[in-house]
């Protein structure tokens, strides 16, 4: 963040009210560099802080801690450091200098004219901060595609799970077999539809922990999360395997020590053909030792309405789903610098039905022979010690992650066999990461974060036929365990070389081991394998003027191979190869979040070899194999204007073209077919409204139009099937006044149906007759209130 022409500091946040500088707010701020408290206290009062000047860097700002206006917080962060601040806006703050420069300058306007300026008139430029960089770069330096979401707003409930910032990044799209059952991509890397022994194409975090390896995503709910950052890949440098597409990183509010606060949110839904929903969440931050320990509990409970329904059992709604979940960070401030997180994180999901329908029945309507229900059991406890030298800090995170799912379909007809049929699955997974990393932030620009990573993970599937009648004793079909280990060397370095030009660079050298243990079947597959690999990075970026820049960028990724349940026949494991990924990307940002117009557009190749994928057999049954070499082509373009004080629109897009080049054997059928679930063309366009109102209140509007273009299932028999061609227009009004925040969200507010995805039941998708439709109409009522 820090370079040779001016220190920038800024944190986007939620819109405000004009009384937001007097309304008191809860602070846990400690003495440190000024720039890096000022984003703190800027995150923390959700307000945008704007200042150019390179000494910034060197000042130290006064610790802030304890409940008060943001006008206070500011004069005592900045009392002593020759800074002073400027009013802007409701929520913009713009840094001014009372230091004496060493060069000769313009006499500057006095503050109390400076007010009276206009923002157009005010030279701060916005910058916000990529923590998923692992260095702590600014968006205006970082040299590749980035997206940061902020949760609580109009249209980012926290009430909403991974859904809600999908629909906001074109660049992220995912399948839809129902809550906490789907797999999430980013820019078009997308293997399969289906969660299998393959690792992940998306690094998915909860702040430094890591959430998956091979399972669906756990759609953990918003309550309490500050924002969301994604960043395009591939990653491998950084996160090492399994970032093919890029990293996601949902980012908690973490516990603060000298206040106490909590607050509470409720809503109700209803969905037009459907039953009703209802959500519940609250948080409360305790100190336990003033300014030593703070104890941040979260927790909430909802329950979404079904609106499938099933002519054969004659139920109504089937596919309603129960979420509860619960989060907690104990904080301990031990002294001179270092801070010790302990988390804790549950989240249970139970889907009493799947949310397909059959194009040959009414619509909303399937007709399975039994229900087909989804379990979804998150757990996972962390431990994160930080220190921080100024320039240099230090992160230490270690994390336990423990994940149960069960599926149950129905099989009638499996292999020819009369009656009904029940296919279960199990599946238990636990993860054990740990990195250790050590990064530098330079005042010249430069940067640099070295670390050692470590994980080890084992995956139990088990799957079952059985029939309805309990005496008769199921029949186990296959059962596999597979355990990886990896340990990693990693780095990465920005270098300015000239006043307008950085050089980025990095590798991570990796080891890998993977076995299998396939319990009952044939023999005849490798039980072990170990494989080492490099995963280079390199980028270089040029800013011709402060808001703009340009960057050319070459990033690499890798999955290890491992061992997979056949789908040839029952009590049968094959093997499957490692996939690698090299990635080219041009691109190009320019303006502030100040700017009138400000905006990106980026243009990748990626070509992708032995790509692993998740599939099913003509039978029914998934495995796994290698299907061959792809490549992908895309590029997409944002754009945001701000006509007026008070309104900004935006609007995104995506173009994507990929296909299978080079068929593995027994997949020459699939040669130059597109790769799964990206759509050849999507985009978004939105706006924000915001209207301050008397009493201290604000009420804003927002508005997202979404469109997902058409693609396919699979790349190969049964799955090459048609999905997409969606529209989707979601609306959200809010009353603010501080205290307590009034809502109203309608969510396919054109109440389409179309087909986002054409699965539910591996046994019967061949038929081609599956399709999902979007959820009917649904708006939600809520109230969030806070002390």
């Amino acid at each position: 963040m820090k370079r040779a022409f001016p220190a920038l500091i800024l944190v986007a946040c939620l819109p405000a009210s004009p009384a937001m500088a007097r309304n008191a707010r809860s602070f846990e701020v400690p003495a440190q560099r000024l720039d890096t408290a000022l984003i703190a206290l800027g995150g923390q009062a959700q307000i945008s802080i704007g200042g150019v000047d390179a000494r910034l860097a060197i000042a130290r700002g006064k610790a802030v801690r304890g409940t008060m206006s943001i006008n206070r917080a500011l004069q005592i962060m900045l009392r002593g450091t020759g800074f002073d601040f400027v009013q802007i806006d409701a929520s913009t703050f713009r840094i001014v200098s009372v230091i004496p420069r060493a060069q000769p300058v313009a006499p500057q306007r006095p503050v109390e004219q400076a007010q009276a300026l206009p923002p157009s008139a005010v030279q701060a430029m916005p910058e916000i901060i990529v923590t998923a960089s692992k260095q702590q770069q600014g968006l205006s330096t970082y040299p590749g595609a980035a997206h940061v979401e902020v949760v609580g707003g109009a249209g980012m409930a926290e009430n909403m799970g991974t859904s809600a910032f999908i629909a906001r990044i074109p660049a992220l799209t995912s399948t839809n077999l129902g809550p906490g059952r789907n797999k999430v991509f980013v820019r078009g890397i997308a293997d399969s539809s289906f969660s299998g022994p393959t690792q992940s194409t998306v690094g998915l975090y909860l702040g430094d922990l890591r959430l998956t390896y091979n399972a669906p995503e756990p759609d953990l709910r918003l309550y309490d999360i500050d924002r969301v950052e994604v960043v395009e890949g591939p990653q491998g440098t950084l996160y090492g395997a399994g970032a093919l597409g890029g990293v996601i990183r949902i980012m908690p509010n973490v516990p603060q020590t000298g206040s106490v606060h909590a607050s509470a949110s409720a809503g109700l839904s209803a969905t037009q053909y459907g039953s009703a929903g209802y959500d519940l969440g609250g948080t409360i931050n305790v100190p336990l030792v003033t300014d030593r320990i703070a104890l941040r509990v979260v927790g909430y409970k909802q329950r979404d309405g079904g609106y499938i329904d099933n002519n054969f059992t004659g139920m109504h709604n089937t596919n309603a789903s129960r979420i509860d979940g619960a989060r907690a960070i104990l904080r301990i401030r031990p002294g001179d610098g270092w801070t010790v997180d302990l988390g804790g994180v549950l989240q249970d999901i139970q889907t009493r039905d799947s949310q397909y329908a059959e194009t040959s029945l009414p619509p909303r309507t399937q007709s399975a022979r039994i229900a087909q229900p989804h379990d979804n059991d998150f757990r996972a406890a962390s431990l994160a010690v930080d220190k921080n030298w100024g320039h240099l800090s230090l992160v230490s995170s270690t994390g336990l992650v423990a994940h149960d799912l069960g599926s149950v379909f129905d099989a009638s007809g499996f292999q020819g066999r009369p009656g009904s049929l029940v296919y279960e699955e199990a599946e238990h997974i636990s993860l054990l990461t740990h990195e250790t990393r050590v990064s530098h932030n330079g005042n010249d620009g430069s940067s640099w974060v070295a670390g050692i990573s470590l994980l080890h993970s084992t995956d139990r599937v088990e799957r079952i036929l059985s029939v309805p009648d309990a005496s008769v004793h199921p029949m186990m079909l296959a059962a596999l365990r597979n355990i990886k280990t990896e340990a990693a060397l990693f780095g990465e370095a920005t270098v300015p070389f000239a006043p307008r030009w950085s050089a980025t660079f990095g590798g991570r050298f990796g080891w890998a081991r993977t076995s299998g243990e396939f319990v009952g079947g044939a023999g005849g597959f490798e039980p072990h394998r170990t494989q080492l690999h490099f995963l280079p990075t390199a980028a270089l970026s040029w800013k011709p003027r402060a808001d703009w820049l340009g960057y050319v960028r070459y990033q690499t990724g890798f999955r290890s191979g491992g061992i997979a349940i056949s789908g040839g026949a029952i009590n049968s494991a094959q093997r499957f190869d490692s996939d690698t990924i090299h990635t080219a990307e041009l691109g190009l940002r320019f303006g502030t979040g100040e700017s009138r117009f400000s905006g990106s557009v980026a243009g990748f190749f990626t070509r992708w070899n032995a790509i692993q994928a998740d599939l099913i057999s003509t039978s029914g049954l998934p495995f796994t194999d290698n299907i061959g070499r792809g490549r992908v082509f895309g590029a997409e373009a944002s754009l945001v204007w701000r006509p007026a004080t008070h309104l900004a629109l935006d609007g995104a897009l995506f173009v994507n073209d990929s296909a299978l080049v080079a068929p593995a054997l027994g997949f020459e059928d699939a040669n130059e077919s597109r790769l799964p679930n990206i759509a050849r063309a999507g985009g978004r366009a939105s706006f924000v409204w915001t209207a301050p109102l008397a009493d201290r209140r604000t009420f804003t509007l927002d508005g997202t139009l979404r469109y997902v273009g058409q693609s396919r299932l699979g790349t190969a028999p049964p799955l090459v099937l048609e999905q997409g061609e969606t529209v989707q227009l979601n609306l959200a009004a809010a009353l603010d006044a501080g205290s307590w925040k009034v809502t109203l969200d309608v969510s396919n507010l054109l109440n389409e149906g179309g087909n986002s995805f054409s699965y539910g039941n591996p046994f019967s998708v061949g038929l081609g007759k599956q399709i999902t439709p979007l959820r009917p109409r649904t708006m939600r009522l809520g109230l969030h209130f806070g002390f």
